[in-house]
């Protein structure tokens, strides 16, 4: 399973990240527990999505340090939101925990406090490349000013951004109760970033220059796994996909038993735009069919997954069959009208496009 980690460590390097300057995504927490919902960015006002969780014993420790700033600077335009994360999405009952604990926190917790949800978490804490919590973002004329830990933030650099005159450069000063920094995982982060930043500008000749320093701060036994998967992503941003592939065929074989992880490599062969101008049926024909046989042709993603594939190889007839029997299997209503519309669409003859792994 490393190797599949790796792989989708590399989408996280080649993704644009986030980071302060940006502009920030337009995705807003999914569910609010209490308080107003922020829906828009109003001008001159500063907002806080401070993201923590039950489990989390410094997110907890962190509470009456934001409790105390949203009651001196709420009143003067700094909007506070607890995003829960990491936690109440998972399922109703872990929901209905958080509920209960910030009903338990009372006026201790008497900023908004809402759960993020999968969308949240993946456009901002992981497009930040954020993999720790708490951790806060600041936001200011919908722009990103400032994101750390939250014990970090205080009345003044936030009234300063509040302001208009905060300075970044003097954003260091952190609070007693800051976590205290490690200079060799700061240097160990930056090289990460190095490769990380290059890979966003799509600065291939760069990311291959930041690519051994980057995998040096690995435990020897991963390094060559990264520099494998960073190459084949290089290579085949530069139009060789046989590295890529190489590797997938490997992951394809370690992953042989796991339905769930054949059906997500299938989907994503046949899905990802990077993988369009070099398709490989056959690879994602072995996935998807031995997806389908592990789950006895029972669930309907994997069903819906190989009916993607026998169209693209030209075998129209068994791609409606499967699609129907994807229908037929669809747990839930929304499956359902998700594999209905696939197949209303095949019947006309049209491919429709694909929803991304993260939106299945």
């Amino acid at each position: 399973m490393r190797a599949f980690l790796l792989l989708l460590l590399t989408a996280t390097l080649s993704a644009a990240g986030l980071k302060v300057g940006d502009e920030v995504p337009a995705t807003r927490p999914a569910t609010q527990l209490q308080g107003a919902a922020v829906k828009d960015f109003e001008k001159g006002k500063v907002y806080v999505f401070e993201c923590w969780a039950t489990w989390c014993g410094p997110c907890i420790g962190a509470i009456p340090h934001l409790n105390e700033l949203h009651k001196k600077l709420g009143p003067k335009g700094v909007v506070f939101t607890g995003v829960n994360v990491w936690d109440g999405e998972k399922d109703a009952a872990s929901a209905d925990k958080v509920k209960a604990f910030v009903k338990q926190q009372g006026e201790k917790m008497a900023y908004a406090v809402a759960i993020g949800g999968d969308a949240f978490i993946k456009d901002w804490l992981e497009a930040a490349r954020v993999n720790g919590i708490p951790h806060a973002f600041v936001v200011s004329e919908g722009k990103l000013v400032w994101a750390g830990h939250p014990m970090e933030m205080n009345e003044e650099m936030l009234g300063d951004i509040l302001t208009g005159t905060f300075d970044p450069k003097k954003s260091g000063k952190k609070v007693t109760a800051g976590p205290p920094v490690d200079p060799e995982a700061e240097k160990a982060q930056a090289k990460l970033n190095k490769l990380g930043e290059a890979m966003a500008r799509k600065d291939w000749k760069a990311a291959e220059a930041a690519l051994p320093d980057a995998a040096s701060v690995l435990p020897p036994e991963e390094r060559q796994d990264l520099i494998d998967s960073v190459g084949a992503t290089i290579a085949l941003a530069k139009g060789d996909p046989s590295k890529l592939y190489k590797m997938l065929e490997k992951v394809a074989e370690a992953e042989a038993d796991d339905a769930e992880s054949l059906n997500e490599l299938a989907w994503d062969l046949v899905t990802n735009p990077q993988y369009e101008k070099h398709l490989n049926l056959k690879l994602a024909e072995r996935c998807a069919a031995r997806a389908v046989e592990l789950t006895k042709g029972e669930e309907a993603d994997k069903l819906d997954t190989l009916a993607r594939v026998r169209w693209l190889q030209g075998k129209r007839d068994e791609a409606i069959q499967l699609q129907q029997k994807a229908v037929a299997k669809s747990a839930d209503a929304e499956m359902r009208a998700e594999t209905q519309k696939t197949l209303d669409a095949l019947r006309k003859g049209v491919l429709p496009k694909a929803d991304q792994p993260e939106e299945r």
